[in-house]
């Protein structure tokens, strides 16, 4: 008989930006808002003078805030769905290319 043990996995799609492939997008159903490494913008090649202003602090599993470099709208596309939607751009190290939070 075949057992599995109980776990969380992170659910990870493929999506485009400006016709650009981004893999390892992260869906955090717990996050309030999206959020963009400064990594994925330069893979994207977002200047830094595209991001609007931003006065958001992101509180992070850390416990420690972070104030967003700025926010961009782009248009995401994943499958059949085509969405607008504003990215909180932050300079930090993640493992995935970008999280989205609630709609």
């Amino acid at each position: 008989m075949l057992r599995f043990k109980p776990h969380n996995c992170p659910l990870f799609v493929t999506g485009y930006i400006r016709g650009e492939k981004v893999k390892r997008i992260l869906i955090d159903g717990g996050s309030a808002i999206n959020i963009m490494p400064k990594s994925t913008m330069n893979d994207l090649g977002v200047a830094v003078g595209e991001l609007l202003k931003s006065r958001m602090m992101i509180q992070g599993f850390n416990l420690e805030g972070q104030r967003a470099i700025g926010m961009i709208r782009f248009e995401l596309a994943m499958a059949d769905l085509f969405t607008m939607s504003i990215f909180n751009v932050t300079d930090s190290k993640t493992s995935d290319k970008l999280l989205l939070g609630r709609p």
